[in-house]
């Protein structure tokens, strides 16, 4: 079995949408956003929203890691925010998602990152024993999102100039 790590390039677009929807699916949530022109588009450049890496074994992607900077104003750390993890099923058992983060960690350290932290959907058994061979959940964090209306609302809310 041969195993090559590597970040996406613009071509490898569809691949990793495919990839995306493929997690939303298996997780049971509805189809993603996530457009080939917006993976090009967020992902490259002189600015790049993310990074990705694909782990491919006989040539053929396996898989993703999809995260961005993060930043730890406590400890005044920079990190990484692994959005997205996910390993095609007939991949999946075989260290390729371990090999996937040891890469993600050596590529934020490589930045001057000191940690990478994730998220994960409750309920998921099989995600929960992978991560806890690997790191320790915060047992003390909520992870809270403003999104949709929610966004909207607090990006237009003015009260405090009034």
């Amino acid at each position: 079995m041969s195993v090559n790590i590597r970040s996406a390039r613009k071509r490898d677009a569809a691949s990793v949408v495919a990839m995306a929807q493929e997690l939303s699916d298996g997780e049971g949530k509805p189809p993603r956003s996530l457009s080939e022109a917006g993976f090009r588009r967020d992902g490259f450049g002189l600015k790049p929203a993310f990074s990705c890496l694909l782990v491919e074994v006989d040539g053929a992607t396996a898989g993703y890691a999809l995260f961005h900077p993060a930043y730890d104003a406590e400890d005044g750390q920079r990190g990484a925010f692994l959005h997205d993890l996910y390993l095609r099923a007939p991949y999946r058992g075989r260290g390729l998602g371990r090999a996937l983060l040891a890469e993600v960690c050596r590529t934020t350290k490589g930045a001057g990152g000191r940690f990478v932290w994730w998220s994960m959907i409750k309920g998921s058994a099989q995600a929960e024993s992978f991560y806890r061979h690997l790191a320790k959940p915060l047992d003390d964090l909520q992870v809270w999102i403003a999104a949709d209306e929610h966004f909207e609302r607090l990006a237009q809310d003015d009260a405090l100039f009034r």
